[in-house]
């Protein structure tokens, strides 16, 4: 990707972006357009990335998730989504208008989502 040099010094003069691209570069990780909040996301560590797909897969899942009442499957899916099952649905409602099963493929869903449960990435990629 090409950058023009007027994006390259504002990239280099955010203090709270720059240290992130220019640890992802020296990782060996590929040039992104960082002008653009979706590629932003890349720049965040490890555990908040796997937190926001969690989340995302349990918005997708949750309208089959309400039907559930086996101790079982309640157990597994706590388990398997700490701290997301069941507080995935008192979050519904900020999502309605979202088609829910194509939830990782909607940007404004993703934004709506790190604003109210991920203030820092949220600053960090729509600022």
């Amino acid at each position: 990707m090409a950058m023009d040099l007027t994006s390259a010094r504002t990239l280099v003069s955010n203090q709270q972006l720059w240290p992130r691209v220019r640890d992802y570069l020296a990782a060996g990780n590929p040039m992104l357009d960082f002008t653009k909040p979706e590629n932003r996301l890349a720049l965040l560590d490890e555990a908040t990335q796997r937190q926001i797909r969690l989340w995302l897969e349990a918005l997708g899942q949750a309208s089959e998730w309400a039907t559930v009442i086996d101790g079982e499957t309640v157990r597994r899916l706590r388990a398997e989504y700490p701290g997301i099952y069941p507080e995935v649905f008192r979050y519904l409602p900020y999502f309605a208008k979202y088609d829910l099963s194509q939830a990782g493929t909607q940007p404004e869903l993703v934004k709506s989502l790190l604003k109210l449960k991920f203030p820092e990435a949220y600053t960090l990629c729509y600022s």
